[in-house]
């Protein structure tokens, strides 16, 4: 499939790839380059590939209170909530991002796992509640980085009243938007939503109001990656529940939901294994590599890493047996039959400003 602004993503130069289907420009200078833009200045992304939903009707609020680990009743309209959708025994289906519109809830979830969300929620739909799947309706650009909001302000009216993890309707250069302060890097900044036959004279307006790079997938990986941000697919999976991933900030146990007694069991017992940042003295922790402790036994697997372009030093999330996952607790990970030390550490990895 093809987003709205492929062309402007091959006029540029872009090295496209596939992504779940999706051609997507993984890079158009370098994947450093690009990466220290968003956090010295700012960059715009195309994330038109994420999933969009229409979720409405009478028993819209009631059905994602049910199938959602966060508390969504107390959620304003234009407010946003990250979530997590579990099954029933407490494993996740997938990450989201409810945003709650006037007439109905707008969700933002994960490509990687479209097909299994979708099949949850349609085995699950219930009575006076639809969904609507928008993907190819509405195009969506991320604008990231410490610059953003001087640069929409050239464009837009009131963008300074937008607050954090809040959306508004505004134009942007005369183009109809919804525009939520939010994004993936850590850094402030804003993901914009329009027609899909807007999105490249969006693109344009954005690209001529600043000083700003176009980045492709590769910086949106290494700049999630510096926050500590779990990527789904590969730092969550089928396999994995909310709890061992760190995630019981956006598990609200005064409501119910899905998986929600098992979850509870889990925390009573304690997890066996717990998502943990890893900072290696050399060499680059990757998905899939062994980590080790003591007597260089294994005691988990990266799930992912890289090298911080802001530190300059190898990186990465992985599950350790819980007895690992102290801050400080030596580790290493096995390269090439070769193992490589370091720290469990405190995520983010670096601090940016705000």
């Amino acid at each position: 499939m093809l987003t709205p602004l492929f062309r402007t993503h091959v006029r540029l130069g872009a090295r496209m790839i596939e992504f779940h289907g999706w051609q997507m420009p993984v890079e158009y200078s370098s994947t450093i380059e690009e990466h220290k833009a968003v956090r010295g200045s700012a960059g715009l992304f195309d994330v038109s590939h994420m999933n969009k939903l229409k979720i409405k009707g009478a028993g819209a609020l009631q059905f994602l209170e049910s199938l959602s680990t966060n508390n969504i009743s107390k959620v304003n309209i234009n407010g946003m909530k990250y979530s997590i959708v579990c099954r029933d025994d407490g494993t996740i289906v997938d990450d989201i991002v409810i945003v709650r519109k006037e007439d109905h809830f707008f969700l933002i979830t994960n490509t990687s796992r479209k097909e299994i969300l979708m099949d949850w929620l349609d085995k699950h739909q219930a009575q006076g509640v639809e969904i609507e799947d928008v993907t190819s309706d509405m195009a969506a650009l991320a604008l990231q980085g410490p610059d953003s909001d001087r640069i929409m302000s050239k464009i837009s009216d009131n963008i300074d009243k937008i607050m954090f993890w809040n959306g508004a309707k505004r134009q942007v250069a005369g183009v109809d938007t919804y525009i939520t302060r939010s994004g993936y890097t850590g850094e402030d900044g804003f993901e914009i939503y329009c027609r899909s036959q807007d999105a490249e004279q969006l693109w344009r307006s954005i690209m001529d109001a600043g000083n700003i790079k176009p980045a492709g997938l590769g910086a949106r990986d290494t700049l999630r990656l510096e926050m500590g941000y779990i990527l789904s697919g590969m730092d969550i999976t089928d396999e994995n529940n909310p709890l061992e991933a760190g995630l019981e900030w956006a598990v609200k146990w005064g409501k119910d939901f899905t998986g929600k007694d098992i979850l509870l069991n889990i925390k009573k017992e304690g997890v066996k294994r717990k998502l943990a940042g890893i900072k290696l003295h050399r060499g680059i922790p990757r998905h899939g590599y062994d980590i080790v402790g003591k007597s260089d036994e294994k005691i988990g697997k990266v799930t992912s890493g890289n090298i911080s372009p802001i530190l300059g030093i190898g990186i990465g999330l992985g599950y350790v047996k819980p007895e690992y996952a102290y801050i400080d607790t030596s580790i290493g990970v096995v390269i090439r039959n070769k193992i490589y030390y370091g720290n469990i550490v405190k995520t983010p990895f670096v601090e940016v400003r705000k």
